[in-house]
């Protein structure tokens, strides 16, 4: 399945098609009179050698989507798919995840840039390569329309005397500013944007996106989401900018007033993922009253203008841009595709998952318990969220297998201290990312048995003088071969507390890190400020720990997958019902400080299972089948008997 958002539906990447593309690209690798790369740093991952059309075709097959398309679904990279024959490290991303791309606004050029240096020939060949190229999508639904309009212009140019002169003879520059200018028809131009140039694709996000949003508040009227001016001044907020910038202000014109206006009036008490949250709720609405166009619009049109507020455009660096929970949208819209229900029972199952609607009854999920024992990467990869974590333990991965090769053949390595700190509040994996840490490095021979030895200051820090080092250094001596897991490491520096024993615990820890550098690894987890105060305790720390993950907290639906992937873990089986009971007891945001986040999603799947058995105890035990004792039921599912919802805003962090 390949879903470009914005398009009407996903397409069910045939066989035949995909079998048909890589055999012409494969006849393109055989002819020995195909375009080869002029600059072979551009064809970084490709085997030596690879046509043009090859790298073309890898580099098109995303664009093809749309002016930052996103892209979901297992063909998400559909250019690796396509071309994994000629790549000497193959992947694919896809599956349950989503991915943004963005490139240069000449991208339908850039065979033709790198032939600047062929002759004539040459370089009328990299016209038609490109042409063909483009050619290979017009059988793709969801890239068919810039595919064909791309091919119509390039069959254009080669029909045209003057314009193949310039495309022989002229400079890059000249070739760009001819197809800016003169290339492209009234309706291709509102197929491809970008190729006008970047004040023109800002103008045409900023215009899809205010079109959107009116369609869109027509149709599923919101308090929440505002005017235009409105969710400008939200989107600007949540891009941590500080005013409005000039050059969307120049397009915007007269209501560039308005959105400075709406962002003075914002700014105050703006809390972004509050903000993400209604945007997502509001998304989920609209597909649930059969809007699933003006819902994949909306979010497409959004997630082009956070990108550009993100300094895309202008070379910055690119933060993630907060825009609507695409995951969310799209679990929602792969819900309804695989849907066997009549469509009226499909909307009323679907609503149960953004908090609405009447509930009905569904047929259970129920998935036995996956067993990740020798495969921890795997296991990290099940998590939900966590998407920076995940990328950061996978780029540590890769260094540390670079770095056994190079040892392999000689070469010195590049090795960094590989101690970690740990940011995040309680509940959001830190300690089972540090267990899955532990178990990787194992594997990798890093860690003579990757073992996990969770401390915090209660077994380092002694009531008497003398008694903390040796209680320290025996910790660290238990985690020899593993990872030494401090929690709350900032209750060592109690604040306004010179003389307080963690010091010295601190100072241990720093000298048996020292000399046992290669043998244990230290991870120090607590809340942000809090850690960034321990950080700062000691001039030693924040060299001895180079890496630092920040662990974001799960918003509602992300809380709700959570409950059914353990549920599932666990093996038993759940109905929308229960999901809509379990979104009704999450707190709603902005949550506490020391709101439990997994913790608290556990102990409420927990107290199910036990109010599951309370309510089976009343029935003949000869009567209860598999079904009756897995299934669960949405009277099953409370808050905690032994802690009230509200009181997991309160709660001492570790508990």
């Amino acid at each position: 399945m390949l879903d470009v958002l914005g398009a009407e539906q996903a397409w069910e990447v045939p066989g035949a098609w995909l079998t048909a593309v890589r055999q012409r690209l494969h006849d393109w690798g055989q002819d020995q009179r195909s375009l080869r790369p002029l600059r072979p740093d551009a064809f970084a991952g490709f085997a030596k050698g690879t046509p043009a059309a090859v790298w073309f075709t890898h580099q098109v097959a995303p664009l093809l989507g749309g002016w930052i398309p996103v892209l979901h679904g297992d063909h998400a990279d559909l250019g690796a798919v396509l071309t994994r024959e000629f790549q000497r490290t193959t992947h694919q991303v896809g599956g349950a995840g989503h991915i943004v791309r963005v490139a240069a606004t000449d991208w339908p050029l850039q065979v033709i840039a790198g032939a600047q240096g062929f002759r004539e020939p040459g370089r009328r060949h990299a016209l038609e390569v490109s042409r063909d190229v483009m050619a290979l999508f017009l059988d793709a639904p969801p890239l068919a329309r810039r595919a064909e309009a791309l091919v119509t212009a390039f069959d254009r140019v080669l029909a045209d005397r003057a314009a193949v002169h310039v495309h022989t003879t002229a400079d890059y520059a000249g070739i760009v500013q001819f197809w800016r200018t003169s290339q492209h028809t009234s309706e291709a131009r509102a197929v491809l944007p970008e190729v006008a140039g970047p004040n023109a694709v800002l103008k045409y996000s900023l215009n899809s996106l205010r079109d959107a949003h009116a369609k869109l508040l027509m149709t599923i009227p919101d308090e929440h989401a505002g005017d235009f001016a409105q969710l400008m001044a939200g989107m600007i907020l949540a891009a941590r900018l500080s005013n409005l910038p000039p050059g969307v202000a120049q397009i915007l014109g007269p209501a560039a007033e308005d959105v400075e206006k709406a962002f003075a009036s914002a700014r105050t008490g703006f809390r972004p993922q509050a903000w993400l949250e209604a945007n997502t709720e509001w998304l989920g609405r609209a597909v649930r009253h059969d809007q699933r166009a003006a819902a994949r619009t909306w979010a497409a049109a959004a997630t082009r203008v956070s990108v550009h507020l993100s300094g895309v455009l202008g070379d910055a660096a690119w933060p993630d841009p907060l825009i609507p929970d695409l995951g969310a949208l799209f679990r929602l819209l792969d819900r309804d595709r695989r849907s066997d229900a009549p469509v009226e029972q499909a909307e009323n199952s679907l609503s149960s998952a953004w908090g609405g609607g009447t509930p009905v009854a569904a047929k259970p999920t129920q998935l036995g318990p996956v067993d990740f024992t020798n495969d921890p990467l795997a296991e990290l990869d099940s998590l939900v969220g966590l998407e920076s974590v995940k990328d950061s333990v996978r780029k540590m991965v890769a260094e540390v297998k670079t770095n056994l090769r190079r040892q392999e053949l000689g070469l010195p390595s590049h090795e960094r201290a590989r101690h970690m700190v740990f940011v995040g509040k309680p509940g959001t994996a830190k300690t089972t990312i540090a267990r899955l840490l532990s178990r990787i490095y194992h594997q990798l021979g890093v860690l003579e048995t990757g073992h996990v030895v969770e401390v915090d200051r209660s077994d380092l820090v002694g009531s008497s003088t003398g008694t903390t080092a040796p209680m320290t250094a025996q910790k660290f001596r238990d985690a020899i071969g593993g990872v030494l897991f401090v929690d709350e490491a900032y209750t060592l520096v109690p604040e306004n507390s010179p003389g307080d024993f963690g010091l010295e615990a601190i100072a241990t820890i720093l000298k048996l890190m020292e000399d046992h550098r290669n043998e244990c690894i230290v991870i120090v987890a607590g809340y942000h400020r809090e850690m960034q105060r321990f950080m700062e305790s000691n001039t030693g720390l924040a060299s001895r720990f180079p890496k630092l993950l920040s662990f974001a907290e799960y918003d509602t639906n992300q809380l709700v997958a959570i409950f059914e992937l353990q549920a599932r873990y666990k093996g038993m089986a759940y109905s929308d019902d229960v999901l809509d009971v379990v979104r009704s007891i999450i707190p709603p945001s902005p949550r506490g400080h020391n709101f439990g986040n997994g913790r608290f999603i556990r102990n409420v799947l927990e107290e199910a299972i036990s109010n599951q058995a309370t309510r089976l105890s009343a029935r003949d035990p000869d009567t209860l089948t598999e079904q009756h004792l897995r299934e669960l039921l949405p009277e099953d599912v409370r808050p905690p008997m032994s802690m009230r919802a509200e009181d997991y805003l309160f709660q001492k962090p570790g508990t």
